[in-house]
């Protein structure tokens, strides 16, 4: 019994020490995400008060099968809860999950990493509590999330058992998640593996959801994660059941996380990649070629994610337009009704894939406060190469990399919706739609950049700007928002091409911001010690 006791107190001082290391991006987590999802319930409750108008809804929205690739095929849509589940399906399939690999990865490789984990496991820490912490800690928030979650749908008007059944199914997903992204900070080399790896998980979790929604091949739903929160129909037949699966997959991953962590060598990954070469080249010698190779792997990552989703939606451009053809309401519901509806599914299109490529700036730059953290940016410094000159080679690589992901996915776009509806006169106006969101993603860049070098530990407050931006981006016109809330999004001051005409006010306003908010990130990096913790 002696023996056991001292890692009692080891397992609750790690909790305590991921508590208090991580709390800060827990909190605006949990908080960001609880408040969305209360206040997408509470808006739709408010539109859609009779049930003549939640009828209306499901028959515009159920009109085909190619919306339900995008939201996923909700049971029980002729309900209050089947429209909050539908209008927040698809923010719900990336928010969710991210929720369970970002509070994993953090805690785990990246301390790793740095050499903190090395520290801790000095004194009466066990290996594997430093995994089993993590995911104690990670719980916990997603727990929260559902309760708050839950309370919100009930004061919502949704029935009380579908509202907990729906947080539950939700905050399993978010678990299955942790667990994975656990088992992967055990197999990989580098945090950033850690988040390509679970993204890769994701977009094939996504992309077999959507196959198994729109086809015959129907049993494919039942292999993703994000199918088992449909099949546990919270507003139909109410699945219970179903929550097993989630579970046990969070549970088993989590398992074997905690196996490989107990008896692995500190700093050992199974999944190193090959062997480098022995000696750089004359490109990767200079400060632009090793930000690139830094930067490569989320790049390749961020691109794979939308050339899936903009192949997927192109090549169902015809089956969504035929439903629309004969249906104004559906046409009204998703923003696509006038004369040329092709523009307003592209517009929509594009709209997703300006949160992708967002996303890519916010982790991009959240890899150089990584290499701060880590010590490597103090020895790169140490030498002739100056601040400016390092921040501006990340800069160009990061920049170079978005356009990559726009260009590369909107042509991926416009091939796929010339192939599927037999035109190819829209080709050019689908690749400048999604160049006319570049000023809008370069702003919220430019608020991480602004943070990285004012408050570098508040790196992860660009995160909560996203998850807002993309909130309102999404759900707010639909929500009815006030303008003024509206226009914190910087996507609204671009005017939805090719659906309305691209604002040339707006832009240049955009690109403005987006410069300052660089030149203040720049000036602050340049002035502010490093490493500043």
């Amino acid at each position: 019994m002696s023996a056991r006791n001292p890692r009692r107190p080891g397992l609750a001082t790690m909790v305590g020490i991921v508590w208090r290391t991580r709390r800060r991006g827990i909190l605006v987590w949990v908080i960001a995400l609880a408040a969305s999802m209360i206040g997408t319930a509470a808006s739709i409750a408010g539109l859609y008060d009779t049930p003549a108008k939640i009828h209306g809804y499901a028959e515009a929205v159920t009109a085909g099968s190619a919306l339900a690739a995008i939201n996923g095929h909700v049971e029980g849509i002729d309900s209050l809860g089947g429209v909050i589940q539908d209008e927040f399906g698809f923010l719900a399939s990336f928010l969710l999950p991210l929720l369970g690999i970002a509070l994993v990865a953090g805690s785990t490789r990246r301390e790793e990493e740095t050499g903190r984990l090395e520290t801790v496991l000095a004194g009466r820490i066990a290996r594997h509590q430093p995994v089993l912490a993590a995911l104690a800690v990670a719980t916990a928030a997603i727990l929260a999330t559902s309760v708050l979650f839950a309370a919100g749908l009930a004061l919502a008007g949704v029935p009380v058992a579908a509202a907990i059944l729906y947080s539950a199914a939700l905050g399993a997903l978010a678990f299955a998640f942790a667990g994975v992204a656990a088992l992967l900070a055990q197999l990989v080399l580098h945090g950033r593996g850690v988040y390509a790896g679970s993204l890769i998980v994701l977009a094939v979790a996504y992309a077999l959801r959507g196959v198994g929604d729109t086809t015959a091949a129907g049993w494919l739903t039942w292999l993703s994660p994000l199918g088992w929160v449909e099949k546990a129909a919270p507003f139909a037949d109410r699945r219970w059941w179903v929550l097993l699966l989630p579970v046990g997959t969070g549970l088993v991953a989590g398992g074997a996380a905690l196996w490989r962590s107990a008896r692995r060598d500190l700093g050992s990954a199974l999944l190193r990649g090959g062997l480098g070469p022995g000696h750089a080249t004359r490109l990767r010698r200079q400060p632009i070629g090793f930000a690139a190779w830094i930067h490569a792997p989320a790049t390749l990552g961020w691109l794979a994610g939308g050339v899936l989703l903009t192949g997927m939606m192109g090549a169902l451009a015809r089956q969504l337009l035929g439903a629309l053809a004969g249906n104004p309401g559906l046409a009204a519901a998703m923003g696509m009704s006038g004369a040329r509806p092709l523009h307003g599914f592209v517009a929509g299109t594009q709209l997703y894939l300006a949160v992708i490529g967002t996303g890519y700036l916010i982790q991009a730059i959240g890899t150089l406060r990584a290499e701060e953290a880590g010590g490597r940016l103090e020895t790169r410094l140490a030498g002739t190469l100056s601040r400016i000159r390092w921040l501006a080679a990340h800069a160009v690589v990061v920049a170079a990399g978005l356009a990559v992901i726009v260009v590369g996915s909107s042509l991926v776009l416009a091939s796929t919706t010339a192939w599927s509806v037999g035109d190819t006169d829209e080709f050019g106006a689908i690749v400048r739609s999604g160049l006319a969101y570049l000023p809008a993603e370069l702003v919220l860049g430019g608020v991480a950049l602004a943070l990285f070098g004012l408050w570098p530990r508040g790196v992860g407050l660009g995160w909560a700007a996203y998850a807002v931006a993309t909130f309102i981006a999404f759900l707010g016109p639909g929500l009815k928002l006030a303008q003024w809330v509206l226009d914190l999004a910087p996507t609204t001051h671009v005017g939805n091409p090719p659906l309305g005409t691209a604002e040339p006010g707006g832009l240049a306003v955009l690109s403005l911001v987006a410069v300052a908010l660089l030149l203040l990130g720049f000036v602050a990096f340049r002035r502010r010690d490093v490493p500043r913790t």
